[in-house]
């Protein structure tokens, strides 16, 4: 491999440029990254989502002196319940707060592929590679939420920056930033374990040939994995003190392993379908485009930071691929290489290397995707509800859920006190954030239940002692069956509660004792 950067050396020494040129590229850089917080604001103050719902809930809980996973369960990182925290103390307790912050994050990444795309490339393929990433943070169901991926990308980008400036410089300390952004992207979400494994396995092998002694050449990778584990010591820190390490791995990655290997390969191959599907459909020219650009690339006599770009592609595309359940919003982890290898499609490889004939039939079939997708966002935007009915029903009724969560919270708030405390029997987390009320057990929504069955018991022991006021059991049809509820908690309910009614789609129940 060999290294031949001329754009680097350009960054790395960049100065103001107060020339007319120089400012309207900054106008147009500036116009750029503002797209994804253009995009996001009309959905600011949509829903929670379940999964947002389960991060507010436990953000409340940290400001309110909770620990994550000892107090309130979940099984993502700590650094999300942070970012929601952060966002609550800016912006106060809202479903606007956390998601202005991750379109402020996302507008951050854009910039910062502009510039890796333009340490590598030319400042026109930089501009493209960010233009791509910018118009995509606006895919339906892939982005538009406060999600994990939403605020792993731009320490994930940031890792891969440094780490470039590192190669081009030959000086630890970009490792060593490298590695510290990589050990906070993990701690946003555990799959950005891969990108960082890609650059520990090119931190060792883009110099490996050289005469330099081993010790020089490990260096890189020693200061890559020293950053690294120098961000993952001080954010378990706090979790050390308060003696919850134990409840931090096992969240992180005991319960994952089983979250992940309840599927089998079977159900692994239909949601990967399904998943990439519907991910195509609203993103085909983007995809399209980055498949085009990686063959392009391939077709040339590849750099070392060639090499860079593709195996931290390849780590994109496995951190993906690791979930095994594949929900749109995974695929955001895809978006930053997707975007720069889409980019390259502008130096003019596909016209070079291919006839008169292949670009028309090519410039045909970018014009069915762009149609597609054109077509499938259209409708995602413009008539969501019906589309969701008519496409995915399960959708189309979690959305409504979503919608009257906020009422049946206010129904809570109302008839409680601040200090109550109340379960929600289900995955509808974001009752807990409408009602400004702490859940009344750690393991405060069903998922754990599922997949760690020694989860139960703890749970229906800790619900006898601290007996919530309310109980909203939210496990109903159409998409719960009614076996879905745990065994332990029709008698629990029966021994204790008294059936207050039907609050659109959950059943209420309130404590017999408090009972006036």
């Amino acid at each position: 491999m060999t290294d031949a950067m001329p754009g680097l050396t350009r960054v790395v020494l960049w100065r103001p440029n107060l020339e007319l040129r120089g400012l309207a590229d900054s106008v147009a850089l500036v116009f750029i990254c503002l797209v994804p917080i253009v995009l996001y604001l009309p959905f600011a103050g949509a829903p929670f989502e379940r999964d947002e719902g389960v991060y507010g809930t436990i953000a409340q809980g940290l400001l309110d002196g909770n620990v994550p996973y000892r107090d309130l369960f979940d099984n993502k990182p700590p650094l999300v319940y942070g970012w929601y925290a952060f966002s609550f103390l800016l912006f106060g307790e809202s479903v606007v707060a956390p998601r202005l912050v991750a379109a402020a994050l996302l507008s951050l990444t854009t910039l910062a592929i502009f510039g890796q795309a333009r340490m590598l490339f030319s400042r026109k393929v930089a501009y493209v590679a960010a233009a791509c990433f910018a118009v995509s943070t606006g895919l339906p169901f892939v982005a538009l939420h406060a999600n994990t991926e939403a605020y792993m990308l731009l320490p994930l980008v940031g890792s891969l920056c440094c780490f470039t400036l590192g190669m081009r410089s030959t000086r630890l300390r970009w490792f060593l930033l490298a590695g510290a952004l990589g050990g906070v992207a993990i701690m946003t979400k555990q799959v950005a374990v891969w990108n960082l494994l890609a650059l520990a396995v090119m931190a060792v092998a883009w110099r490996w040939r050289t005469p330099a002694p081993c010790r020089t050449r490990l260096a890189p990778l020693g200061s890559l994995l020293v950053g690294a584990f120098v961000t993952l010591a001080l954010i378990a820190t706090p979790f050390f003190a308060v003696g919850a390490l134990d409840e931090l791995v096992y969240a992180n990655i005991s319960y994952n392993r089983l979250y992940v290997g309840a599927l089998t390969w079977g159900d692994r191959v239909i949601n990967l379908t399904q998943g990439g599907l519907f991910v195509f459909a609203v993103a085909a020219p983007l995809i399209a485009a980055a498949a085009l650009g990686l063959r392009s690339l391939l077709g040339t006599r590849l750099r070392a930071v060639d090499y860079l770009l593709i195996g931290w592609a390849l780590a994109s595309a496995l951190g993906v691929l690791t979930g095994g359940r594949f929900f749109p919003h995974y695929f955001l982890h895809l978006l930053p290489a997707a975007a720069l290898l889409a980019s390259l499609l502008v130096r003019g490889h596909v016209r070079r290397r291919f006839g008169g004939a292949a670009v028309r039939l090519s410039i045909g079939i970018g014009a069915l995707l762009v149609g597609l997708s054109l077509a499938t966002n259209g409708l995602m935007y413009l008539a969501p509800w019906r589309t969701e009915q008519r496409v995915a029903p399960a959708v189309f009724t979690q959305k409504q859920w979503e919608e009257q969560s906020r009422v049946l919270g206010v129904y809570i708030a109302e008839r409680t006190n601040p200090d109550d405390k109340v379960f929600n029997l289900g995955r509808e987390s974001q009752i807990y954030f409408y009602a400004q009320r702490s859940p009344a057990v750690t393991y405060f929504y069903d998922w754990a239940y599922q997949y760690d069955e020694r989860t139960l018991a703890p749970t229906i022991a800790a619900l006898e002692q601290a007996k919530p006021i309310y109980i909203i059991d939210t496990l109903q049809p159409p998409l719960f069956a009614p076996e879905a509820r745990p065994p332990g908690f029709s008698d629990f309910l029966a021994s204790h509660y008294e059936y207050e009614g039907r609050l659109y789609f959950a059943d209420v129940y309130r404590l017999k004792a408090r009972r006036e």
